[in-house]
């Protein structure tokens, strides 16, 4: 991690730390934890890390904010 924190934009960090300390968050839980209401503060971030490949994909589940079923994403 303390590699590729310096390549990071800040708001990759933030999103980054987040799923890093929930461990397979969905979009909206990583919203919710960091005190955003809106996602979209959050979903560019998370793409721009998963086509990074830093994240990936951790399972299809049931969103405890949304309660839809939506994926979840892990640190790679």
């Amino acid at each position: 991690y303390n590699d590729i924190k310096p390549e990071l934009g800040d708001s990759q960090k933030i999103v980054y730390d987040a799923i890093l300390k929930l461990g397979c968050p969905t979009d909206l839980e990583v919203t919710r934890f960091l005190g955003f209401s809106d996602p979209n503060k959050v979903r560019p971030r998370r793409k721009e890390l998963l086509d990074q490949g830093r994240i990936t994909e951790c399972e299809k589940r049931i969103c405890s904010i949304s309660g839809r079923t939506v994926w979840s994403w892990r640190i790679r």
